[in-house]
């Protein structure tokens, strides 16, 4: 396709996402003033020379770029084009922000329709799109080391409820000692959970969802969406269960057996006197 005539078109872009890196390219995520998004994509070269310029939560005018046809497995937006960075393209810097370019976009998913979504994947280990959550954060656990058929892993896990839905979440990669240092540092409870890009599965009837390198964590995120979800659990009264002690098992004491021969056996003639 064409590249853009940088004159006439242009997208101001905020909240650049990197979400893959690899040899061939990255990916960022591109969020602009009508809060609309897209995902963009710049070969390795091209990145080198706009890394130093591109940070995340950066505003910037992006222009003289082309477009193509979405594809691909696991794509972080529904967007059914994606923006390609080429040579030519410039990005230049935007101090202030006079559009008010909002910081995040998020595509959830409700917790109730999990189950449904993953039972249509024509294919289950690479679903046309990841998808994002957020629900409250219970039952957590603090990183662990485990073993796997490709070595030693580190894996934080914990389960997001909606208060009706629940669901366990395992984050690794370079994620597991983020998000663990992020719930040490949680101060308002119930603690809402927001998890993009995720990928899922159904393990023993129930969905399993697992990070992707493209995947983010925020918890408590000054945004409208957590704030709404708050005021939701407050309302149909959401308590944020209390830590309960494993309860131990009565004390019942072993049955008695009797040990015979099979001579005494043919001997007894009352079956009653028998304990078995």
């Amino acid at each position: 396709m064409p590249h853009i005539d940088h004159k006439y078109n242009f997208f101001s872009a905020k909240s650049c996402l990197q979400w893959r890196d690899g040899l061939k390219g990255f990916n960022l995520i591109l969020l602009d003033d009508n809060n609309t998004h897209v995902q963009a994509f710049l070969y390795a070269d091209n990145w080198r020379a706009y890394s130093t310029d591109i940070v995340e939560g950066g505003l910037y005018v992006i222009s003289n770029f082309y477009t193509r046809e979405a594809m691909g497995t696991l794509r972080p937006t529904t967007s059914k084009f994606i923006i390609n960075f080429s040579n030519s393209t410039h990005v230049k810097k935007v101090e202030d922000d006079d559009f008010m370019t909002p910081m995040h976009k998020f595509e959830f998913v409700d917790l109730s329709e999990l189950f449904g979504i993953v039972s249509n994947y024509e294919n289950p280990d690479a679903p046309e799109f990841s998808k994002d959550i957020i629900g409250v954060l219970e039952d957590f656990e603090n990183v662990k080391v485990i073993k796997t058929m490709f070595g030693e892993r580190n894996i934080v896990r914990f389960r997001i409820t909606n208060g009706r839905y629940s669901h366990k979440v395992s984050v690794s990669g370079k994620l597991d000692v983020t998000t663990d240092e992020l719930y040490g540092k949680i101060k308002e409870k119930p603690s809402i959970a927001i998890v993009t890009s995720c990928k899922m599965k159904i393990f023993r009837s129930s969905v399993q969802i697992s990070t992707l390198p493209s995947s983010k964590i925020y918890f408590n995120l000054d945004d409208e969406c957590v704030a709404a979800m708050r005021i939701r659990l407050e309302e149909e009264g959401y308590k944020v269960p209390e830590n309960v002690e494993p309860i131990p098992l009565p004390n019942i004491e072993p049955p008695v057996f009797q040990t015979i021969t099979l001579k005494e056996l043919s001997e007894k003639t009352n079956t009653d006197e028998l304990k078995v």
